[in-house]
């Protein structure tokens, strides 16, 4: 081999080692500027995801949470994940949401979960929307502790002060007005609280604000060097039926999220006290057949 064709070849394999460096760069730390069919284990086809978050039951004696109970809904969203635009849009469901429960009496949809698990609770939220549910995924309440403390805690404006103690809940909570960056515990009351003129409403807001800036801290560069422990964290404290693969190509997908790109909006209602229920959520038809059309 010549001098002059050998430098050929250094300078070609030079270039082939800098371009699988860029790649790999690109890959770990900036995928959203990468072409979809180039991505490494991301998402292929939208999806739509059910994400319920249950109530923490507490023992009357002893006041340790009891994991192996089948509560209600705490929180209900659908996502519909869509890897081609690099988008989420996510449908808050009211907990106290008025629904036929197939096989049982018109009821609040965070019921359907205590007669029937994740099945049941599938189906309703299916029959609702006119969706189908790819897969689900419950949330054990320690996640939001485990990640705002991961991540450095979430910095954002609690609106008001916010004062609520239910022992049976295992809550106590204190947050005053103003900007404050959320830690573990502080996160999480902040998202459960919902004992104002705006209940569950008021505390659906608060989850959608801060399930954003927990997307947006997550994605600082600091916190890109952490995403396999966080994403050990996450599959450590669900419960789904995605597989492990899809579940990976998921949490990857929310490492290419820009702040603006995560679409969020809540069924519109009235609330309403019906005889054998309580006091629910009705449901505007036509305002959620509209957003619908918008999200999905």
């Amino acid at each position: 081999m010549t001098k002059k064709s050998l430098a050929r070849t250094r300078i070609i394999a030079l270039a082939v080692v800098l371009s699988a460096i860029l790649y790999f760069w690109v890959n770990v730390f900036s995928p959203r500027f990468m072409p979809s069919f180039l991505r490494i284990g991301t998402l292929q086809r939208p999806i739509n995801l059910l994400i319920v978050g249950t109530d923490t039951t507490f023992d009357s004696v002893t006041r340790k949470a009891l994991t192996k109970t089948e509560g209600r809904t705490d929180s209900i969203l659908l996502a519909h994940i869509d890897p081609a635009r690099s988008r989420i849009n996510i449908l808050s469901i009211p907990r106290d949401t008025l629904v036929n429960i197939p096989g049982y009496y018109p009821q609040k949809i965070n019921a359907a979960n205590v007669y029937g698990g994740m099945d049941l609770t599938k189906t309703v939220v299916q029959n609702l929307t006119g969706q189908k549910v790819d897969y689900y995924i419950k949330v054990k309440p320690a996640i939001i502790v485990d990640l705002a403390n991961l991540v450095g805690g979430v910095t954002l404006y609690v609106e008001k002060d916010m004062r609520y103690v239910d022992h049976a809940q295992g809550l106590d909570i204190n947050l005053k007005e103003g900007w404050h960056k959320l830690w573990g515990k502080e996160a999480h009351d902040y998202i459960r609280f919902r004992h104002d003129a705006f209940g569950d409403i008021g505390r659906i807001d608060r989850q959608q604000k801060f399930l954003k800036a927990l997307v947006k801290k997550a994605a600082t560069p600091s916190n890109i060097m952490k995403s396999p422990i966080i994403i050990g964290v996450v599959l450590k404290e669900i419960e789904t039926d995605m597989p492990l693969s899809t579940n990976v190509r998921v949490l990857n997908l929310f490492r290419m999220l820009s702040f603006d790109n995560i679409k969020t909006a809540t069924i519109s209602g009235e609330a309403a006290t019906v005889p054998g229920a309580g006091s629910v959520w009705l449901v505007n038809q036509s305002d959620l057949q509209q957003t619908i059309k918008e999200l999905f």
